[in-house]
């Protein structure tokens, strides 16, 4: 327990600039949420385990994958709503965050096509990272996995986050999974444009509300890291005080396969990053993907053309 406070402690005062802040003191906070095997359980082949990075200074790119995980669900089969591919380069201080529609139309592991968020359900870590590596062309070294009800928490136990909405948002489908007795309940929310400071339950309707924005999932992608870097400014105030609430709350909320001793070689590497070293990437617009129907469900078309070339661009080989 020590040693988790010490890594969380040394996380805040680093300000680690971007989704490594947000994901790593949570996970340095439980020592139980490190070290997870990446297999799944799917019919569609092997799946290889991630290659770690293991030259200090050679870039390495992580995935991280957040689920709506209600009571609608299996524990263990989950749809990965959010995806997003973080690559750090050491040498160059810097971090692209680089978002994957959850509707994107591809082929899942080995096997058939489908929309890219079934392939953590359909068979765990290793389905999702497979499935990236396969249509991205993106290799994989690590992987984080946080549930929704981990999300509410560690924004409540850094004591709520401040954000700036940059539109006023309506949605009278938010899914009210986590706060009703009916998983397939839809509540109204709203929340004002301009500066603000969010709870675990605001921050979370901001970054995953959707209807009656005119870009709906690409907005929900924008505000989700514009999210994560919000969160990382507030973990700068985590002190040694708040470390045994922040383990004792995220429970099965959070997994990863990097093991302690991973997390803690961060800790030099975090304190080099500064704010204007992110870059988010959210693909819009018809050069990436065009909007279709397929056996009744709305997905979204990849456009390998342009795709590749914003791959090329940020992951390079």
């Amino acid at each position: 327990m020590l040693v988790a406070a010490l890594l969380v402690f040394g996380f805040g005062l680093s300000g680690v600039s971007g989704v490594v802040a947000y994901f790593l003191p949570a996970i340095s906070a439980a020592l139980n949420i490190t070290g997870h095997q990446t297999q799944g359980n799917s019919p569609n082949g092997n799946h290889p385990t991630p290659t770690p990075s293991t030259t200090p200074n050679q870039p390495f790119n992580v995935l991280l994958l957040g689920s709506d995980n209600d009571t609608k669900f299996a524990p263990d089969q989950v749809l990965a709503q959010t995806m997003i591919v973080v690559r750090v380069n050491p040498q160059a201080h810097s971090v692209v965050m680089f978002s994957i529609p959850r509707d994107l139309w591809v082929p899942i592991g080995n096997g058939g096509p489908a929309k890219i968020d079934t392939a953590y359900a359909d068979g765990g870590a290793a389905e999702a990272i497979s499935t990236v590596e396969n249509n991205f062309g993106i290799p994989i070294n690590y992987w984080v996995w946080i549930g929704l009800g981990g999300l509410v928490h560690l924004v409540n136990d850094l004591h709520d986050v401040n954000i700036v909405a940059q539109m006023p948002i309506l949605d009278d489908e938010y899914p009210s999974d986590l706060t009703g007795g009916n998983p397939y309940a839809y509540a109204r929310i709203a929340i004002l444009p301009g500066p603000q400071r969010l709870g675990g339950v605001a921050a979370l309707e901001y970054a995953r509300s959707r209807h009656g924005d005119i870009l709906s999932d690409i907005a929900r992608s924008q505000k989700q890291q514009q999210l994560l870097l919000d969160i990382k400014a507030s973990a700068k105030d985590v002190g040694l005080a708040d470390v045994p609430t922040i383990a004792g709350s995220l429970g099965d909320s959070l997994k990863t396969d990097m093991s302690i001793t991973q997390v803690t070689s961060l800790l030099t590497l975090a304190k080099a990053f500064s704010d204007g070293s992110v870059q988010q990437i959210v693909m819009v617009g018809s050069q990436y993907f065009s909007n279709g129907t397929i056996d009744g469900q709305s997905v979204l078309l990849p456009n390998w053309t342009g795709i590749n070339a914003l791959v090329a661009q940020y992951f390079p080989s």
